[in-house]
């Protein structure tokens, strides 16, 4: 009964956030230039989309559609329980504190560099500002690639298809075969008729989930011609 009711207030707050995000000053050049740049914007407006979908008081019309909502409500649920983990984990014996004690002292050594080589002018030590740099840049763009990879993996598994197909494979059945019990002349013929599940590859076919298109900006030939 709370269901109902629950799931109206719920996609009226959804659509409410939706206006606010499709509002005009959000266009704007600043703003716009902003909101591209960030892949968390993008991620947001995606699950914006997902909640909306799953908190809809439409009735699903076919299997397909109730199964691609649960696969939806999975995601986030695991998209939340990962976000809570990471945050907790920061969280914990001052991780937070200790990781701005280790940038400050880099920065400023990296600020001394800078600062030998604008007025020494000495290629090696200008080579070795750039190498570190650029070494350092390459590391937050593979980590933030591994991220990405990892987004878009959660956005697009079909897990709850995945976990029906192992605790009940009947329920995802890909059609029937029969086998022959009993066959005498003269007696009704016995036959055996057993589920047959559909495979895992047909699984992640048939109920996987539109990316969300939360990938890095540039490839990584981009990147090398860069350097």
């Amino acid at each position: 009964r709370a269901s109902g009711p629950v799931c109206l207030l719920l996609a009226s707050l959804l659509s409410l956030i939706s206006a606010a995000s499709a509002c005009r000053l959000w266009k704007l050049w600043p703003l716009s230039f902003i909101r591209s740049k960030l892949s968390t914007c993008e991620q947001l407006h995606h699950r914006l989309k997902h909640l909306s979908f799953i908190f809809s008081t439409e009735k699903a019309q076919n299997p397909m559609q109730l199964m691609r909502k649960a696969n939806m409500l999975v995601s986030v649920l695991l998209d939340v329980a990962l976000g809570l983990l990471l945050l907790s984990w920061l969280h914990s014996n001052n991780r937070i504190g200790q990781l701005a004690n280790a940038l400050v002292p880099v920065a400023d050594l990296f600020i001394g560099t800078l600062l030998f080589t604008i007025l020494v002018f000495l290629l090696p030590t200008t080579a070795l500002y750039y190498l570190v740099f650029t070494l350092l840049r390459l590391l937050v763009i593979t980590v933030q690639g591994l991220i990405h990879l990892l987004v878009d993996l959660i956005n697009s598994l079909p897990l709850y298809s995945l976990g029906l197909r192992l605790c009940r494979p009947y329920r995802l059945a890909a059609g029937v075969k029969f086998r022959v019990l009993e066959k005498e002349a003269g007696r009704p013929l016995r036959l055996l008729m057993q589920i047959n599940p559909l495979s895992y590859n047909h699984v992640m076919h048939i109920y996987r989930l539109p990316r969300c298109g939360c990938h890095p900006k540039h490839s990584w030939g981009t990147l090398c011609r860069k350097l």
